[in-house]
């Protein structure tokens, strides 16, 4: 098959986009050929042969106009070529194809894994021959065309560490620096513990904003640590690229998914392939963590409280939890599983 893949970003030292490198690398081994139309690319070092990449331009500078009849060209030129199109993440990429694969009779399938409904995907809907997301809340569709598989973590990059040798409690946070993901509420949870246990609680926050928004909010954050006198226990750690976190998550003794987004995040997926307990108050981690990992929002005392709980298990009951986690990864969350899984809805 020479597949086409349509996504924001192509590169393997990016924060937030890190983890589609793999992703290619992934698709490439299932097929003969993988072009890829990308609005703006990076490091790429790594991708096999069979791999073309083609820049939308982003990276030279944004000019949504050039970025438009580029993004045309490119799709007259390889749609044609193509058997098959996978239009990842955002609606726009599928909607802007779409007109391509109805003219060269090419099936076209997206991947949405977001809570939000929108006009674009309402009309992606009507054009796409099928929407593939990672969970039922990732896409809060009724559509006969859509496909629930899983997300996919690659569990080899993703590896469980034993051993953590920690003086301190150990917290990681690892998302974009926005609102919706109330790293806020992290900052009052880590005080909130250092009263309970009398003991240092450290904090890493991972991740950069994205939006004048999300900087407003990063401001409001750092501020909110000076205030507190939180500085020794939390550390902005600024963007890191996927393929280095791993120690991240392999060193924390826990990691805090806070998301309104309604969505399964990759990262509470990659911080249990690493064996490291989640503790979550977003509404589709109850799909894989459970109760004694889950908290209401808000409820603060009672996240504390889940964190107390496991830190005075036995080491093998903890040594237990991490296995659980780890394993539920490997069967149901591979990255491997997942690809096979994308292609064989083109059959």
């Amino acid at each position: 098959m020479k597949l086409l893949f349509i996504t924001r970003k192509v590169d393997r030292d990016d924060g937030l986009a890190g983890f589609t490198f793999n992703w290619l690398k992934k698709f490439a081994e299932q097929v003969a050929k993988l072009y890829v139309i990308c609005l703006e690319r990076g490091n790429m070092a790594g991708l096999p042969n069979n791999v073309q990449v083609f820049s939308l331009g982003k990276e030279q500078g944004k000019n949504r106009w050039q970025e438009f009849w580029k993004f045309q060209s490119l799709a007259k030129k390889l749609v044609p070529q193509a058997d098959a199109i996978f239009s990842h993440q955002n609606p726009e990429y599928g909607l802007l194809i779409a007109p391509y694969a109805k003219i060269f009779r090419k099936k076209m399938i997206a991947w949405y894994a977001h809570g939000v409904i929108s006009w674009k995907l309402r009309l992606l809907n009507m054009l796409a021959d099928k929407i593939i997301t990672s969970s039922e809340q990732g896409l809060r569709l009724t559509s006969r065309k859509k496909v629930v598989l899983h997300q996919g973590i690659d569990i080899d990059q993703f590896s469980f560490q034993e051993e953590r040798q920690n003086k301190d409690l150990q917290l990681l946070s690892i998302s974009r620096l926005g609102a919706t993901k109330n790293i806020d509420l992290m900052i009052d949870l880590v005080r909130i513990l250092q009263d309970k246990l009398h003991s240092s609680v450290l904090l890493k926050i991972i991740g950069a904003p994205a939006t004048p928004k999300d900087q407003t909010y990063f401001l409001a954050l750092k501020n909110k640590v000076n205030k507190l006198k939180l500085s020794d226990q939390i550390s902005f750690l600024g963007s890191i690229a996927n393929q280095d976190t791993p120690p991240y998550y392999q060193q924390a003794d826990f990691f805090l998914n806070f998301s309104d987004t309604g969505s399964l995040d990759k990262t509470i997926l990659e911080a249990m392939s690493c064996g490291t307990p989640v503790i979550s108050c977003n509404v589709a981690a109850s799909a894989v963590l459970a109760d004694k990992l889950i908290f209401q929002k808000g409820d603060l005392p009672a996240a504390a409280d889940k964190i107390i709980s496991i830190l005075n298990l036995s080491d093998q009951a903890r040594q237990d939890l991490s296995n659980s986690l780890r394993q539920q990864v490997v069967e149901h969350h591979s990255l491997e599983q997942l690809v096979k899984d994308i292609l064989k809805q083109f059959s």
